[in-house]
């Protein structure tokens, strides 16, 4: 009997050995293509926690708070907000969708350490920057520690009753060669996969531009997939397609943005992965803009060039002259010199190109808006008003109110762009410049040509920052607006104006622009969904408008008359040479 009740049981124990092995297979098999399950990391040491707990205090309490909620003192005026920790939600990792991220104390190893690399390159396209070079390795390793075992709360890193590790085997992966075909089939696929519902048409963000909340109710927007540069997870790396196809197969956790890697194969992915990295900005040659590692954005040329053409400027962007013409990235930030001030800056760059002829100069101004803004009705304040009353939000802390919950609920003003020049910008003595804010005094005004949405132009004269403008009457009837057109997310407006001369416009009032000369420019740029008016708006640093001296036609023929004549010097050489050498003379 002893012995049979052996058997008995041993066999039982096989048979459950048996059933649990081939529970491992099944659920192997049910992982999404290109996942493998991972082992969870054990808990940091107590000391390295306690480290990190002094790191936070000093480095990050200030947005992410002191219990780690997301709301610090400078929280409110942020958006996207700061993550909240507590409840263990982090958009950029390898695991799968809800998954918590990838974190071990011990190994720093890109593509095996999700927050890591976060602490590291930071988020671009939000306020959470780079620490690398701030912290040390250890530093960002400890204030991790301290973050994933003191301030996520609802959930734990070590707990393998309830967390599990479905990571995204990013090395084994091979990237799928970016063929015409690829992109083409990447293209079908965001339609049929219904991503052009929040990322729009053209990939612009402009789909669902006001309904998406995040996990804390908080109104979000879908990625610009031609800023590629602030994709929160581009690891300083933008232009690796690696990124987007992780994004693609793993989703962001605490957002409306799912993981497809249920839905599409990998091979799949590649192809939205390669066809969403062919939409961002490239240069006239296809290749990917240069990215300044201080700012994680393109890098800035301040000078616009202007491109002589003979005859009349088109309005047609397709055309040669346009198509030849150079753009210039013009970087935009926040107006937070002066109340109204603008924290939170939808428009963060424009795409300048100019062109010109004998009488004018065109500036064609492009900028992706998700949204066209209109205002209904008249406005409240004149044209020429500067000091409008645009309520400024509250500094306080909490959630209530701030910034990010208030988004999307704005008054709606028209969307506007708008030229600022010197005057007399070749007598400014050194070191005095126009201020970027609409000119310094009476004795040095600038220039200030704008558009708004609702069709208008206008011509000002500007005499300071907190001085109303003198509209110019006079002048506008020499401006003219040869396109104004919102498609798809984007703006595309041409702007013309005189290069003045002193025989018919007067030297003290317009700005003159002169061939081979530097003239300081500033752009100015209005989201009237953002509550942007007055001095709340999106503006630049100092550019030049440089109008380049046309090329002679002489420049053209000289080439050929000199090829020519050197074929011609070569033949008589040559014949000379064999002449001598028959005993002739020439």
């Amino acid at each position: 009997m002893g012995s049979k009740a052996g058997w008995l049981l041993a066999s039982a124990f096989g048979i459950v050995l048996i059933s649990g092995s081939a529970g491992v297979v099944a659920y192997a098999d049910a992982l999404p293509e290109g996942f493998k399950q991972g082992e969870l990391a054990p808990e940091p040491p107590a000391d390295m926690i306690e480290a990190g707990k002094r790191v936070y205090f000093t480095k990050c309490v200030w947005c992410h708070g002191v219990d780690g909620a997301g709301d610090g003192p400078g929280a409110d005026r942020l958006w996207p907000r700061p993550r909240n920790f507590n409840q263990g939600t982090f958009k950029i990792r390898h695991t799968a969708s809800g998954e918590l991220p990838l974190f071990d104390a011990r190994k720093p190893i890109p593509g095996q350490n999700d927050l890591f690399e976060t602490v590291t390159h930071g988020l671009p396209g939000s306020a959470m920057p780079s620490w690398e070079g701030i912290l040390t390795e250890e530093q960002r390793l400890q204030v991790l520690a301290f973050v994933t075992t003191q301030l996520v709360k609802d959930r734990k890193f070590t707990d393998k009753q309830s967390e599990t590790q479905t990571v995204l085997q990013m090395a084994d992966l091979k990237p799928k060669p970016a063929t015409e075909e690829s992109k083409k089939r990447g293209s079908e696929l965001i339609v049929e996969k219904k991503c052009i519902e929040c990322h729009g048409v053209e990939g612009r963000g402009d789909g669902n531009a006001f309904n998406l909340k995040d996990d804390w109710g908080f109104s979000i927007q879908p990625a610009d997939w031609h800023k590629c540069w602030n994709f929160r997870g581009s690891r300083q790396d933008p232009y690796n397609v690696k990124n987007i196809f992780r994004t693609f197969s793993t989703g962001v956790n605490g957002t409306p943005m799912p993981s497809f890697a249920d839905s599409t194969t990998v091979d799949e992915r590649w192809d939205i992965a390669n066809f969403v990295n062919s939409l961002c900005e490239r240069d006239a040659d296809g290749n990917p803009l240069p990215i300044d590692p201080l700012t994680d954005k393109p890098k800035i040329n301040f000078v616009v060039p202007a491109r002589a053409v003979e005859g009349e400027i088109s309005a047609d962007m397709e055309n040669e002259m346009w198509q030849k013409a150079p753009r210039r990235y013009v970087a935009m930030g926040g107006q937070i010199t002066h109340k109204p001030r603008n924290f939170v800056n939808r428009i963060d760059d424009i795409w300048v190109r100019a062109l010109y002829n004998e009488t004018s100069v065109v500036y064609l101004l492009e900028w992706d808006d998700r949204t066209k803004s209109v205002a209904e009705g008249k406005l409240p304040w004149a044209p020429t008003e500067v000091n409008i009353d645009i309520k400024e939000q509250d500094p306080k802390t909490g959630e209530e109110g701030s910034i990010a919950a208030k988004q999307n609920n704005y008054a709606v003003y028209n969307d506007a762009i708008a030229i600022e020049t010197p005057v007399k910008w070749k007598e400014l003595p050194a070191p005095i410049k126009p201020r970027y804010l609409f000119g310094t005094n009476e004795q040095f005004p600038v220039d200030i040509v704008k558009w708004e949405a609702d069709g208008s132009i206008r011509a000002f004269k500007g005499t300071g920052w907190d001085k109303d403008f003198e509209e110019r009457d006079n002048y506008e009837e020499f401006l003219k607006v040869l396109k104004a057109e919102w498609k798809n997310g984007r703006w595309y407006v041409m702007i013309q104006r005189p290069l003045g001369n002193k025989k018919d416009h007067d030297y003290d009032e317009d700005t003159f622009f002169e061939m081979g000369q530097y003239i300081p420019t500033v752009f100015f740029a209005w989201d009237g969904h953002n509550g942007d008016a007055g001095r709340k708006m999106a503006v630049s640093a100092f550019y030049y408008t440089f109008l380049e001296p046309p090329i002679p036609r002489e420049t053209y023929i000289y080439p050929f008359v000199i090829a020519g004549g050197i074929v011609i010097l070569e033949a008589w050489v040559l014949t000379r040479r064999a002449n001598k050498r028959k005993g002739k003379t020439l």
